[in-house]
This record gives structure tokens, sequence and C-alpha cells, in this order.
């Protein structure tokens, strides 16, 4: 597009980015075995997730509803306040007081204000008094989380170039954030994993990762204390995680360990470092192997679009190798999960044996069960 401005030509450009956005949102219950609700009647968090103008609260059943067995919950996810349709992958989880996930579960479908969807019997009243499974003190916190897909933000800027300033060059910035990772100078904030504390800065890893962001920019617990207690990621990942916030590399490759990988592509994914988990994807699809390809199948379908280089390599290996792969521990794993089986499915029997253009086949349908607004 090109405008005039006092006789001067301007070029300009229309971007359309498209991404998605993750929110995060935990309801705590203290004396969980006190809380008496009549069938179908739940007991809300209050708006706990923010994305763009939509709001979401998190639903708990303590009786179940109608549809749950005696003895059972359900748990769900609101959308409370938005102005359109958005598509998203939703999960909700229990953890113990000690921060553990002990039960999670997640789909995808469509949200509009007032609109829930959840899930019946999804544990058991019994399991969250279990002390064995580390619910103490009569604790149980429920969290969700909600990743709107197709995210749409339009720009329209000048393509005339721009004066730039002088800059110090990228390796001694690096060099110098690598400093400031190792020694902990200055540091406002704890990592504690395995016991180790970590010492880091807040304003580092909230601009690097929207999850951390989310935990210092809230009245969750470690906004307060100023720990973050990690207990599903062991330290040296962890570790690797903070080298590369900081720095924008690693020293040591992990990558001839792929058990170290995938660990690191998880964390990665979870704390939303989008770099590092595109990373972890280009290098872990250059080793793949027919025993272990579902599995990584798996695990790249569940992050998504930036790991849709593995998903990929993935789906090309396990289409050359059917038969072999079907007869893998993974493959069983891979067909007991129905949501990546849905969206995996259709993909593979397209590289194995392109069609003739048709028209495609209609996504299935979300398993959850949906809340009315009332």
């Amino acid at each position: 597009q090109k405008v005039r401005h006092h006789g001067e030509q301007i070029d300009m450009e229309a971007t359309l980015t498209v991404t998605k956005q993750t929110g995060l949102g935990r309801f705590r219950i203290d004396g969980f075995s006190g809380l008496y609700r009549k069938k179908g009647e739940p007991v809300s968090s209050g708006p706990v997730i923010e994305i763009g103008d939509a709001k979401w609260e998190i639903l708990v059943y303590p009786a179940g509803n109608e549809r749950c067995k005696d003895g059972w919950i359900r748990v769900s996810v609101r959308c409370v306040s938005g102005q359109r349709v958005v598509r998203a992958v939703y999960s909700v989880a229990v953890l113990n007081n000690a921060g553990e996930v002990k039960h999670r579960l997640e789909e995808e479908t469509t949200f509009t204000s007032g609109d829930g969807w959840g899930f019946d019997n999804f544990i058991r009243q019994e399991r969250l008094m279990d002390r064995s499974k580390g619910f103490s003190d009569d604790v149980v916190i429920f969290e969700a989380s909600v990743t709107v897909l197709g995210q749409e933000d339009f720009k329209l800027q000048s393509m005339s170039p721009e004066p730039r300033c002088a800059s110090a060059p990228s390796d001694d910035l690096s060099s110098d954030l690598r400093v400031l990772w190792d020694s902990g100078q200055h540091s406002d904030l704890s990592l504690e994993v395995d016991g180790t504390r970590l010492n880091v800065h807040s304003s580092i890893l909230s601009s690097r990762s929207q999850v951390f962001a989310r935990m210092l920019a809230s009245d969750m617990t470690e906004a307060k204390t100023r720990v973050i207690k990690i207990v599903d990621v062991n330290l040296d990942i962890i570790r690797l995680l903070c080298e590369y916030i900081y720095t924008g590399t690693l020293h040591e490759q992990p990558w001839e360990n792929l058990e170290t990988a995938g660990a690191l592509l998880q964390a990665a994914a979870k704390y939303q470092v989008n770099g590092l988990v595109r990373w972890c994807s280009d290098k872990i699809s250059t080793s793949l192997v027919v025993e272990t390809v579902a599995e990584w199948l798996v695990l790249a379908s569940q992050i998504g679009q930036q790991a849709e280089t593995l998903k990929s390599k993935c789906l090309q290996l396990a289409a050359a190798n059917l038969s072999e792969v079907q007869a893998t521990d993974g493959w069983q794993r891979f067909m007991k999960n129905p949501r990546v089986v849905s969206e995996v499915a259709p993909q593979l029997f397209q590289v194995i044996s392109p069609p003739h253009p048709k028209k495609r086949p209609r996504r299935a349908q979300a398993q959850g069960e949906r809340d009315k607004a009332g």
C-alpha cells in the first residue's frame, strides 16, 4: 500500500500475525473435606485466566453432576466474558499441597461467553484425601490452562528504512548475561528444585517466558514469597532451561541423550520458551528411530506449532515403517490418546497415500461434556 504525506510517497506494509496464547490459573481449596454442595452444584474460582478480552473460571462440582458416578467429582472451565467465538485447547489438573500434578486431562473445543467445558468423573473424592499421594492438611489445588488458537494481530507500518542505533555485538550481550546467570548477582527470585535453590532475576524470566510472567504478575504464592517451587522437572533440566533463557544458547549440547533432550523439550514447552522448543524439535528430529517415533509424535502433537518440524519428521518415519511402528509400546500409548489420534491419523494416512483432491473430513467433536451458562 502507498500513501502520500505532504507530497512525499510513503510505502506501507500490512502484517497479519496468527499466534496462540496460553493462560494459566489455579483454584486452591483449604478444608476441602468440609466443602458441601448438592449434586450438580459447583463452587467457582471466579475469573482466574485472562486472554485478550476473554476470561475463564474454574468450576468444581464436589458431588459431581447427574452424569457422574457416586463419589466422583466434576471439574470444568467456563468462559465468563468474551466478544467472539474462540477455538482453544484447555486442560484441568489436580495438584497436591506440594504442587505435584496428580491427574490431568485436556481436549480441544470452541468457547463463547457463557460456555463451559469439562470432565465428568474427573477424580474420586477419596483420592483427594490420600496422604500417600501428598494430599495433606486437607488442601486441594485445581489448575486449568486455556490455549487460544488462531489469535490475530494486525499491524500497518511504514516500509521506509529507519536509522539504526549503534548496539553492542550480540556475543557480548550473551556473555554478560551468562555471567549474570552463573553468579546470581542482584537476584530477586529463587527457583526451588530438588532441594536446591537457584538464584535468578524475575525481569529476565518474565521477559522470556509468559508462564513465569503470569506467576510473578499475579497474586499467586510465587509472587509473594519470591520462590517458585518446581516439582515435575529435575534440577539439570531447569539449569539448561535457565541457561537458554539468559543466553539464547547452551554450552553443553544435550541432543546425544534423547531422554535429556525430550525432558528439555517438555520443560521448554511448559514454560513457553518457544525458541528452545523449536531448537529441541529440530535437533531431535535428526535422531529419530522406529522404536520411539510414536512417543515423539504424541509429544510433538501436544506441543503444537512450535514442534512442527519434529511432528513432520515423525509422520514421515512412521509412514515409511508403519508395521514396525505399530508393534512398539509407544504406538499402543499413542492409540490410547483419542485427541492426538483424531488429529494425527488423517495426516499419517495422507503421508502414506496422498489422496486425490476431495472434501476434508470433519474434525471430531470435543469429548468433554458442556456446562450450560446459568
